[in-house]
């Protein structure tokens, strides 16, 4: 990689820190491109140039977060032995991180309850390489499952969690409190499930 291509990679990445101050403090819908102009004193041209609108700049910053999220997952879970605990440590981040970044997340959530999926559809999933990682946790959990089946129970236990966030955005219940029962409830279907084979 050249000089300018990693002076435009830097300036891409400075402009979007910058804009998710304003996602996460006034939300997607009251951030406007022309306040982050102003504070990040580059020209609205200069915005279109890196993410070509405000969607694909929201785009940018969801990656950005689900990104800093698997980093924060592998460095928690690389030491742990049980798979209980590695699906505890994914309820608990993606919990902490919808309630931090509430104000940037609501709007996706409110406005259009299928923007991941959607998301996903366009882009490479993002969560990719965690479903594998939780993957084998259900392997362990249980031996009988296939890996298919096993990527099959991670977008699941995805699919709870989200269940969770959605119901706390409607209730504002304690949240980080569901942790546990999430991933008990989760591990109970599973063995149910087998129960009934």
């Amino acid at each position: 990689m050249g000089i300018k291509s990693k002076i435009n990679q830097l300036k891409r990445e400075m402009l979007l820190q910058e804009a998710s101050h304003f996602f996460e403090e006034v939300g997607y819908e009251e951030m406007k491109l022309s306040d982050l102009v102003k504070k990040a004193g580059v020209s609205m041209g200069t915005i279109y140039g890196y993410f070509n609108s405000k969607e694909g700049l929201y785009a940018a910053y969801i990656t950005y977060q689900i990104d800093q999220f698997i980093q924060e997952f592998f460095s928690e879970t690389e030491h742990l032995a049980s798979a209980e605990e590695k699906l505890k440590v994914y309820a608990r981040l993606k919990f902490s991180y919808y309630m931090r970044k509430s104000n940037a997340l609501v709007h996706s959530i409110r406005h259009n309850p299928f923007y991941f999926p959607g998301f996903y559809k366009v882009n490479v999933h993002p969560l990719g390489k965690i479903f594998t990682v939780l993957s084998l946790s259900f392997q362990e959990i249980d031996p009988a499952l296939s890996k298919y089946e096993a990527v099959e129970m991670a977008y699941l236990f995805n699919g709870l969690t989200d269940g969770y966030v959605g119901r706390w955005y409607e209730e504002k219940y304690d949240l980080m409190g569901k942790t546990d029962e999430a991933c008990k409830r989760f591990i109970a279907m599973i063995n149910k499930e087998r129960e009934d084979v």
